[in-house]
């Protein structure tokens, strides 16, 4: 009997989160992957960091630097072999994996670099799109700086802080950033209504993917 395949990276992150999944939903399954992958290691650091002990989660983040820097595809958790993958394939680099574990490692030493930390995750992810060459011709030095914005504006989403809102500025770099515009408007999005007062979280909200999808459509017709 055939075996059963392994879940993607995408119904991964559905499981964690479907709003989180749905941003994902308006790009090139060729990119869908990587991204998630990104959003998915990001998420494991940030769980690493829930001790109240700073050793307990340096360790856990070494755990995670070690597996990555070791490269080989065949470790037992799932998460670490796609990431592998990844490297072999030119689409993540050692240097930008390297950043992105040192970034959290900061974060685990003192936690007010956790916004530092979803910064360059998110800057990291919005890299893969030059990596895969697809909308590479779009890319630029302001897509890192709006990533960073959007980053921020989840790690402020994710500790129950109020969000700060993208400046019009920020909103036109934003409809310039080419093929991970969506990724991170939709990032944006839900950041933001996950802040709301009065209005349930995007998890819990059966109607997000149309008010997303509408949300795109105004962006991308502005």
């Amino acid at each position: 009997m055939a075996g059963t395949a392994a879940p993607s990276q995408w119904h991964l992150l559905r499981d964690i989160s479907v709003s989180y999944a749905h941003c994902f939903m308006f790009v090139s399954p060729a990119i869908r992957e990587p991204l998630c992958t990104v959003l998915l290691l990001a998420l494991e650091l940030e769980k690493a960091l829930v001790s109240e002990e700073v050793m307990i989660r340096l360790i856990r983040i070494q755990w995670w630097d070690d597996a990555i820097s070791a490269g080989t595809s065949h470790h037992a958790h799932p998460l670490i072999r796609q990431i592998i993958t990844l490297k072999e394939q030119g689409i993540l680099t050692a240097e930008s994996l390297d950043g992105l574990c040192e970034s959290w490692r900061s974060a685990a030493e003192d936690r007010d670099y956790l916004a530092a930390a979803w910064q360059t995750s998110i800057a990291c992810l919005a890299s893969i799109i030059g990596a895969s060459k697809i909308g590479a011709s779009n890319m630029s030095g302001s897509n890192d700086e709006i990533a960073r914005k959007i980053g921020a504006q989840i790690c402020q989403s994710r500790t129950r802080q109020p969000v700060t809102a993208l400046s019009l500025d920020d909103r036109h770099a934003l409809m310039r950033s080419g093929a991970i515009k969506s990724v991170l408007s939709g990032l944006s999005f839900m950041a933001v209504r996950s802040s709301t007062e009065n209005s349930p979280h995007p998890d819990d909200d059966p109607l997000f993917i149309f008010k997303l999808c509408w949300h795109l459509l105004l962006r991308s017709s502005a």
